[in-house]
């Protein structure tokens, strides 16, 4: 199974300012998650088990965090280390708090999502950063909330539409960064920075200053003209 987005997280600093700004952004009401650690609300934003949370800050700076389902935890962490990236918490359990298991229990047996009763926990999670130092998470969830989140029997894999299309991607010739906006028929020691007069034996410094002058008075002209400089 590749990898698939279930949670996109959105941390803030004011979490009643945060719901009613997602909460008109999306036009749907948030609910209050089944976190015991953390003050989180959530609402779908997909028919493939998609959900967005929004919870209070965890430390300064915190950014949104998108989390990932894996099959398996452990396997997925040991690939994940041996790649570059680093664990910065867990894998840790995502239990149902104690004092609202019946009551959850018993909603989710009138939810359409219901394939079997409830467990005490949603699975397991595990914060990471890549070689990077990007943030992100994965979620190994319980077989009972597969349904929820569009997992295991309930999923929709990547259709064959979508590998032909990235098919046609991977086979189109792309060229070099560095060449990618050059423009067409451009000599790509022109691309990249050569004076023309350098090639033809014409002195460095003097292929050097004619190229920065034209390159400044360009410039100058588009500034002029309200077009970009840069």
């Amino acid at each position: 199974m590749i990898p698939k987005p279930v949670i996109i997280n959105v941390p803030v600093d004011d979490v009643d300012a945060g719901i009613d700004f997602y909460e008109g952004f999306l036009g749907l009401r948030l609910a209050r998650s089944l976190s015991p650690e953390q003050i989180s609300f959530h609402a779908p934003v997909s028919s493939d088990g998609i959900l967005l949370t929004v919870n209070k800050r965890n430390f300064p700076g915190e950014g949104p965090t998108v989390m990932f389902a894996v099959e398996d935890m452990d396997a997925a962490l040991a690939a994940w280390k041996a790649a570059g990236g680093t664990v910065v918490a867990g894998p840790y359990d995502l239990p149902l708090p104690q004092k609202i298991r019946d009551e959850f229990r018993d909603q989710f047996r009138d939810s359409p999502f219901y394939r079997g009763e409830a467990g005490d926990s949603m699975g397991r999670g595990a914060s990471l950063h890549d070689a990077e130092g990007n943030r992100l998470g994965i979620v190994e969830l319980s077989e009972w909330a597969h349904a929820t989140f569009a997992l295991g029997a309930y999923a929709n894999p990547v259709s064959d539409e979508q590998l032909k299309d990235q098919s046609i991607a991977l086979a189109r010739r792309v060229p070099a960064s560095t060449q990618m906006f050059d423009a067409p028929g451009e000599a790509p020691g022109e691309a990249a920075g050569e004076a023309p007069g350098e090639a033809a034996g014409e002195a460095p410094g003097e292929a050097a200053g004619e190229a920065a002058g034209e390159a400044a008075g360009e410039a100058t002209e588009r500034h002029r003209s309200g077009g970009p400089t840069a």
